[in-house]
C-alpha cells in the first residue's frame, strides 16, 4: 500500500465520518497531517534494517588479487504503535435540548478527533516511552544503587531483560539490550555516560550512585510500565545530526542554519520539509523579506501538496517547505535564556525518512457497531447505552506509531531565541 499522508488521504474519502475525522485532524497539526502513513497490517509494531557498516573497497593492481570484505552490517530496528481513544458520552436529554443526538454525536467525534491530533502532535515532538527500571543485580562490581534511563527502540513486551556489563580495568561499560544476543561496544564509565548496545538503536544512560567499583560486575535489570507513548524526534535525533547554538544565551534564527540543518539531511527517501513554532517561521518570513532580489512568491509554494488543503499557500525556502507545529517546546535553556525553542529538518518518507505507521486491528476486530472505517486505521465505534448511565458512548481511536528509517533523515537545531 502506498504511503500517503492525511491530506492525500482525505481526497479519497467519501465517508462524511471519516472525512471530518481526517478533517480535524490536519487543521489541528499541520506536520502530522503531511506525514506518510504506512499501515503494518493488523500488527502492533514494524521492523526494518538499518544500515550501520559497509564492506571496504578494494584497489587492486593489474592482475592483482582482491581481499574478500564481509564487514558487511546492518541495524535490526523495531518501533511501534500506541494507543489513542477517547471516549464521549452523549447525554440523551441533553443531546436532545442541543439539536438531537446525531448532532451531539457527530460534534462529540470532531472533538475527540481534534484531541488525538493535539495528543499524538505532541508525542511527535516531545514524546518519551519513559520505561520503569529495576535493577534486579549488581553482580560483583561493588556498586549497589544506580539510575539509568531507557532510550528509544525499546519495548517491554519484546523483552524486558537488559544487562550492563562493568570491567574494572579500565572502567568500562558496555550495555546489552532486551532482544540483542550481543554487547555494544565498551566506554569508559562517567556518571551518566550514555551506552549503546549492539543494535545502536537501543541506548541507556547510566549512573552507578551508591558503592564503590571493586571488580568485574554484570548489572542486570528489567523494564516495564511506561507513558505509552512514541518516542518522538526529540529522542530519535542524534548528537550528530544537532546544531548547538554558539552565543552565550542561544542564537536567532538565521538562514544559514536553515542551510545547514537542509545540509545535515543527506537521506533521499522522500522530500525534505522544516518544522518549528509560529514564531520562528515569522522570525524566517522576516529574513526572507529582507532578502534582496526576490518576491515572496518565489518562496512560496503555490499548490501546497504538504500544506492543509483549505491553505492557499505554503512557505518555502529554498524549495523545502515550512511546517508549523504547535507542539515544539520553547522553553529549553541556555546562559540566561529560557525560552528558546529547535527547528528541525527531516526527510518526509517511509522507505527512509521520517513517517507515521499505524494498525488495521481496530479495524480488523470491531462489528456491526462501527460508524466508520476511515483510512490511516481511524475507527469511529458506536459503543451504545452504557449501563449505569442515561448516556451513550461513542469512540473514536488510531493506533500510530513515529518511524525514523534513516538518522541522517533527521536534524535538528536547538536553542533558538526567535
Amino acid at each position: 500500500m502506498a504511503a500517503l499522508s492525511l491530506v492525500e488521504l482525505l481526497k479519497g474519502v467519501s465517508d462524511p465520518v471519516a472525512s471530518g475525522v481526517i478533517e480535524n485532524i490536519i487543521t489541528t497539526d499541520q506536520l502530522l497531517g503531511s506525514l506518510p502513513m504506512q499501515s503494518v497490517g493488523t500488527r502492533g509494531s514494524l521492523t526494518f534494517r538499518r544500515e550501520k557498516a559497509l564492506p571496504s573497497v578494494s584497489k587492486p593492481a593489474s592482475a592483482g588479487s582482491i581481499t574478500a570484505d564481509a564487514s558487511l552490517e546492518f541495524t535490526r530496528v523495531s518501533t511501534f504503535c500506541r494507543r489513542l481513544v477517547v471516549d464521549q458520552d452523549l447525554d440523551i436529554l441533553d443531546a436532545g435540548e442541543a439539536g438531537g443526538l446525531i448532532s451531539a454525536r457527530a460534534a462529540a467525534i470532531s472533538k475527540a478527533s481534534k484531541a488525538i491530533a493535539r495528543t499524538f502532535g505532541d508525542d511527535i515532538i516531545t514524546g518519551n516511552s519513559n520505561w520503569t527500571v529495576t535493577v534486579n543485580d549488581f553482580g560483583s562490581s561493588g556498586y549497589s544503587a544506580a539510575t539509568i534511563v531507557v532510550g528509544p527502540g525499546h519495548d517491554p513486551s519484546r523483552g524486558a531483560v537488559g544487562t550492563i556489563k562493568y570491567t574494572h580495568s579500565g572502567t568500562t561499560v558496555q550495555y546489552k539490550a532486551p532482544g540483542d544476543v550481543e554487547y555494544g561496544a565498551a566506554v569508559t564509565y562517567s556518571a551518566g555516560v550514555k551506552v549503546y548496545s549492539d543494535n545502536e538503536d537501543k541506548w541507556i544512560t547510566v549512573n552507578f550512585s551508591s558503592g564503590s567499583a571493586s571488580a568485574n560486575g554484570v548489572t542486570v535489570f528489567t523494564i516495564s510500565g511506561g507513558d505509552q507513548e512514541v518516542d518522538g524526534v526529540q529522542r530519535l535525533v542524534t548528537s550528530g545530526q544537532t546544531i548547538s547554538s554558539t552565543g552565550t544565551n542561544g542564537d536567532a534564527i538565521a538562514l544559514a542554519t536553515l542551510d545547514q540543518l537542509a545540509d545535515l539531511v543527506t537521506d533521499n527517501g522522500g522530500p525534505k520539509a522544516y518544522f518549528m513554532t509560529k514564531r520562528t517561521r515569522r522570525a524566517v518570513m522576516a529574513l526572507l523579506r529582507a532578502a534582496g532580489g526576490a518576491t515572496m512568491m518565489e518562496y512560496k509554494d503555490a499548490t501546497a501538496p504538504m500544506g492543509n488543503p483549505t491553505t492557499v499557500q505554503v512557505p518555502m525556502y529554498n524549495g523545502i517547505p515550512i511546517l508549523c507545529s504547535d507542539f515544539i517546546p520553547v522553553n529549553e535553556s541556555k546562559g540566561s535564556g529560557s525560552t528558546l525553542t529547535s527547528v528541525y529538518c527531516a526527510t518526509l518518507g517511509p522507505d527512509a525518512g521520517l513517517s507515521v505507521i499505524y494498525s488495521d486491528a481496530s479495524l480488523d476486530a470491531e462489528d456491526v457497531n462501527v460508524i466508520s472505517r476511515g483510512p490511516g486505521g481511524l475507527t469511529v465505534v458506536d459503543l451504545g447505552t452504557v449501563q449505569n448511565a442515561d448516556v451513550k458512548r461513542v469512540r473514536v481511536k488510531a493506533y500510530w506509531g513515529l518511524v525514523n528509517k534513516s538518522e541522517k533523515g533527521l536534524a535538528r537545531a536547538k536553542e533558538i531565541t526567535s
